[in-house]
């Protein structure tokens, strides 16, 4: 396990997101497609922030020969609102990787952004020969809407409190684990509004969420904050194909 520990401060510029408005859940209009003269404005979602490489299984390391490879893999995030819909607008979302090399962010168009992730060198390459991916951005924690109004208020009562980004070094079983190598995000949320405490903090027990008007689970403070989603490199590449009988 690379036992490294690294501190990633992101400084984020103030931005302006524009909300089309609050519609009913169960009347959505129709989604925007790419070069749609119908764009789809608002926040990103957490439920609705997804990543995916295009080679999970890079071949970095031959475990039977013990050859390392030089190996490039693109990493492709999308977003879309509270609504299922794809987000139109741009959208900036940040990266971070316990190891190789990753380009620190990119803005999406069309629902969309790719960075590229690289070999670093092979004298500190994680023993278990897989390695996370991080990526975050400013949105919206996701809740249960048991009326459909699009609005999470006192009718309801569930969503999903995220803590601060991390780069999970024991991917799997989602927790932070400073000794096990994982590695602190510091960003503004509910607990640290200068995003510059470095320690890793838990969710603040209050929906950020400009959708929210319950009396008394909104963070009327932190009406967004930075959610994130994750995802793990296999180092070894592809299992080798089975023995014909």
């Amino acid at each position: 396990m690379n036992n490294r520990f690294l501190k990633i401060a992101t400084l984020i510029s103030s931005s302006a997101f524009v909300i089309t408005g609050c519609s009913d859940n169960n009347a959505f209009e129709t989604p925007s497609e790419s070069g749609s003269t119908q764009p789809n404005l608002g926040i990103v979602a957490q439920k609705n922030l997804s990543i995916g490489a295009d080679d999970p299984q890079p071949k970095v390391f031959d475990t039977t020969t013990l050859v390392f490879s030089e190996q490039t893999v693109k990493i492709t995030v999308k977003v879309g609102d509270i609504n299922n819909q794809l987000l139109t607008d741009a959208h900036t979302v940040f990266f971070a990787t316990e190891w190789g090399l990753i380009q620190p962010s990119c803005v999406t168009a069309d629902g969309k952004c790719t960075v590229t992730w690289q070999t670093s060198s092979s004298k500190n390459m994680p023993v278990s020969l897989l390695t996370t991916i991080t990526a975050w951005t400013l949105g919206e924690e996701s809740f249960t809407d048991l009326n459909g109004n699009g609005i999470f208020d006192d009718s309801d009562t569930t969503f999903e409190d995220r803590v601060e980004p991390f780069v999970d070094a024991t991917f799997g079983d989602g927790a932070f684990n400073e000794a096990a190598g994982d590695l602190i995000v510091n960003v503004v949320n509910g607990n640290d509004t200068t995003g510059t405490n470095g320690v890793h903090d838990i969710g603040d027990g209050l929906l950020n969420s400009p959708n929210c008007t319950h009396s008394s689970l909104c963070n009327t403070v932190q009406t967004t904050s930075f959610i994130w989603v994750d995802m793990q490199l296999d180092l070894a590449g592809p299992p080798p194909a089975p023995a014909a009988p």
